[in-house]
């Protein structure tokens, strides 16, 4: 059989599917601690696990861990990884940082959570407005709920209930966004017990005149897009594609909400400031406390009027707009933010990141070079990743024609049994804050042992 263009060949995959076993039996080996966890925990976890992510992102079975620093972390068979997944960019600045230490402890011994603003709020306004012109900040405990309220503010100042979306996104584990299109159909990514939803829709990435023929109906409230898809490997705007986003917004009324989620931490300021795309809304937070929950979106001056005149509170006579939450804000992942914001996650180490983020994409192309494979890495700032075809993808679609299970999965047991964690399968190695030159060096002594296996 004939595979797929730019699919791995039949001798390949026979291949990968001789090592995955023989790693696997490896990897379970080193894991037998992990293992009688894991058998405890079922008597008390569905899936043997406290959230399900952690055993449904890995065809093997979940490592637990013992204690971590910086990008490496121990499992309890003192198993020791060196990181590249980041926790999803949970954790870019590291498991572990002494500016991190130093910021829980002083704020534990003064109050984590008042359910009132501290000062701390502002300075991370500051930072956040610096980096994507947005004037107005909210925070949330995630990025799902921060994409949560976006969306009911979008809907609430247009009037309109439509959402517009791209193939290969992720925008959390929301009602309104886990859907895709199959052949012009909805159909769910995930099971929520909801109706297919008459009001989404899902277009190609880096298809301007689709998204400019749905919003001529002027039905849709908003265009929720990453600026670069980053759950399907990764695939990069095509020039003059958000511009046009933003001309076919402007001329229906639509607003244009960008989740910088993950590619926040791709270049200073996000691609919204990378490649000065103007958006209504931006929406974030994740990994910008260091791995203390936070979610953020910022908006423009007229959205911040609409959530003063429709407040949620407890004398108004109509209903506000559905916003926030206990421990939302509260002063602890505020805390962390300022001072990751100002003294980690500043331009000079976007800068040393960037270059490291490079050193790992050029090593991996000219590892497949080295091995004929006609394949490349793919680039943007610190986030690396393999594409199994000459060209990087333009969609989802052809991003999962140049991407393969079984590669991701044999490479994942592959790593662990040399030391490294990579990425989940869904995206790619990233460089974090504290990783260095070595550590890139690193992982691909351990993609060139890898590729040996692979190579025709």
């Amino acid at each position: 059989m004939t595979p797929p263009p730019h699919a791995l060949t039949e001798d390949q995959r026979q291949k990968l599917q001789a090592l995955y076993a023989q790693e696997s039996a490896t990897f379970v080996k080193r894991i037998s601690r992990s293992g009688a966890l894991s058998e405890r925990a079922g008597r008390q976890m569905p899936r043997a696990v406290p959230m399900g992510w952690m055993a449904g992102l890995y065809r093997h079975p979940p490592v637990w861990v013992a204690e971590a620093a910086g990008h490496e972390f121990v499992d309890v068979d003192s198993n020791r990884y060196l990181d590249f997944n980041l926790g999803d960019m949970s954790a870019v600045a590291g498991f572990t940082h002494p500016v991190l230490s130093a910021t829980i402890a002083r704020q534990a011994a003064i109050g984590v959570q008042y359910l009132l603003p501290t000062a701390d709020a502002v300075t991370v306004c500051d930072e956040l407005r610096r980096r994507f012109h947005l004037p107005y900040w909210q925070f949330t405990l995630s990025a799902s709920t921060a994409n949560q309220e976006v969306i009911r503010l979008a809907r609430l100042t247009t009037g309109r209930s439509g959402l517009l979306m791209f193939d290969g996104k992720y925008h959390g584990h929301l009602v309104e966004t886990l859907w895709s299109d199959e052949d012009g159909t909805l159909v769910p990514e995930l099971l929520t017990g909801t109706p297919v939803p008459q009001e989404t829709r899902v277009v190609a990435f880096n298809d301007a005149e689709a998204v400019e023929r749905a919003l001529a109906t002027e039905k849709f409230a908003l265009v929720l897009g990453e600026p670069a898809l980053t759950n399907c490997g990764t695939v990069l705007p095509e020039p003059g594609f958000w511009a046009a986003v933003r001309r076919a917004c402007d001329a229906s009324g639509t607003l244009l909400a960008l989740d910088e989620t993950h590619t926040q931490f791709d270049a200073f300021g996000g691609l919204t400031h990378d490649l000065e795309i103007r958006p209504d809304i931006v929406s974030g937070g994740k990994g910008i406390a260091g791995g203390i929950p936070i979610g953020a979106y910022g908006m423009s001056e007229a959205l911040a009027e609409v959530m003063t005149e429709h407040p949620e509170d407890d004398v108004s006579e109509v209903p506000g707009l559905a916003t926030g939450g206990t421990l939302f804000a509260n002063a602890l992942s505020m805390a962390c933010a300022a001072e990751m914001l100002t003294d980690v996650f500043d331009e000079a180490g976007y800068q040393r990141g960037a270059d490291l983020g490079t050193r790992l994409s050029d090593g991996l192309d000219a590892l497949f070079a080295h091995h004929r494979l006609p394949w490349r890495a793919t680039r943007l700032g610190l986030r690396s990743g393999y594409c199994l075809g000459p060209a990087w993808p333009r969609n989802a679609a052809e991003a999962y024609q140049r991407s393969d299970h079984l590669f991701a999965d044999t490479r994942k047991v592959f790593f662990a049994n040399r030391g490294i964690w990579d990425s989940i399968a869904s995206a790619g190695p990233h460089v974090g804050f504290q990783h260095t030159a070595a550590d890139i060096d690193r992982y691909l002594e351990v993609a060139e042992d890898f590729l040996r296996h692979v190579a025709p």
